[in-house]
């Protein structure tokens, strides 16, 4: 997962110099992922451990199991061994580097999904089930957008349930949830929380917005990245992908990718689909009213083209940045009102709306260019690897 510091933001306006991308997240945010060795002491963390020794999960003792009293204990009992621990190996030719995540089954053919940062580069995937038993898993397939991954085992221990992806657009606001994972390596560790938003949007410094995520306040730790967020009927409702810490570990603010996103991709993954987040190449900030009335423009939702990347698809359509003297816009260059006809309302509109695109796809942007309004047509590119 990941976590990125507290920004300042300005009183007066609030600007969002936000590399628009995206391969449906609708995401999908926060790392790009940066994959399960890098856990940042500042800014956005993925929920991943990374180690370069070779260190088994430590698994609570068994204890005789009575009938649970709270929530978290009846989910628990339920579905708890549904969650797996998943162990990504990664060799460079001098030693290997053991990454280590959560993830869930989700089918009784051996279907598991987890995190596409605790998996990104391994050579190796095992995962390691509730009873002890470790298999080697396939990665079937791979959304970066959301950062999902979906693995297959040979087959399923006695005794391992499979997780029903519940319904995440029923989740409401103080929703009790509960996340099951390994923190830090320690298996099947359970904590319990509220959902604290829905439908959030977030852009880790230096990444790539991510939008329509879950927000919760449920500890989530380095090590649950791929792990299941449950609602209080033993649902999976979200997959833990990152979290927003000044420190490397929680303090409230926990992010999940909602489970339709999963089912939505899910039978793409399956036949071994590679998603890749499609990239615009500006940033912007969203028009409003004030704007609008000051530069004579007949609309006040849209955004203003800030910057456009060079080299990117948006620069080779020819969009058009804003001039900028100190803080302020001195002048307009383009500003994006519709995409594909439909009007944008800002920019986490235009993201989301991206965010439905695959890399390759062509887009048609409607801009007011100098008064004018002007079509034009952007073929979307991939997200530039981060180094």
């Amino acid at each position: 997962m990941q976590h990125s510091g507290t920004t300042q933001r300005q009183a007066a306006r609030v600007w969002l110099p936000l590399l628009i991308v995206i391969g449906f997240l609708v995401a999908g945010i926060v790392g790009g992922l940066a994959g399960a060795s890098l856990v940042r002491e500042r800014g956005t963390t993925p929920t991943a451990m990374a180690s370069s020794t070779t260190a088994s999960a430590t698994r609570g003792q068994p204890v005789a199991e009575t009938e649970a009293r709270t929530v978290a204990g009846q989910v628990y009992q339920a579905v708890g061994k549904a969650v797996v621990d998943v162990i990504a190996r990664e060799s460079n030719g001098f030693f290997d580097e053991q990454g280590s995540g959560s993830g869930v089954v989700v089918d009784q053919r051996g279907l598991i999904v987890t995190a596409a940062h605790v998996v990104a580069g391994a050579s190796t995937v095992q995962v390691q089930f509730a009873t002890g038993e470790r298999q080697t898993a396939r990665v079937l397939g791979v959304d970066e957008a959301n950062d999902l991954a979906l693995l297959q085992v040979d087959r399923l221990p006695d005794g391992i349930p499979v997780a029903p992806l519940g319904d995440s657009d029923t989740v409401q606001v103080g929703d009790v949830v509960i996340a099951i994972g390994s923190p830090f390596g320690l298996s099947g560790t359970v904590t319990q929380g509220i959902v604290s938003a829905v439908n959030r949007s977030w852009n880790p410094p230096g990444d790539r917005l991510r939008t329509g995520l879950i927000q919760t306040d449920a500890p989530i730790n380095p090590g649950n990245s791929g792990g299941p967020l449950f609602n209080a009927d033993g649902e999976v409702i979200g997959i833990a992908t990152m979290i927003e810490s000044p420190i490397r570990g929680n303090v409230g603010i926990g992010f999940a990718v909602p489970s339709n996103t999963v089912k939505r991709v899910l039978p793409q993954l399956e036949q071994g689909a590679q998603l890749q987040p499609a990239w615009l190449g500006i940033s912007g900030t969203d028009l409003d009213a004030a704007t609008a009335q000051r530069f004579g423009l007949d609309v006040d939702l849209g955004v203003i083209v800030l910057n456009v990347v060079p080299g990117s698809p948006a620069a080779r359509a020819g969009l058009r940045p804003a001039q900028i003297r100190g803080n302020d816009i001195a002048s307009l260059g383009d500003v994006i009102v519709a995409l594909d006809g439909t009007p944008v309302q800002g920019m986490e509109d235009l993201a989301a709306r991206i965010g439905a695109h695959q890399p390759g796809d062509t887009v048609e942007l409607t801009v007011i260019r100098d008064g004018q309004r002007q079509t034009v047509r952007v073929t979307l590119g991939s997200w530039p690897q981060q180094g």
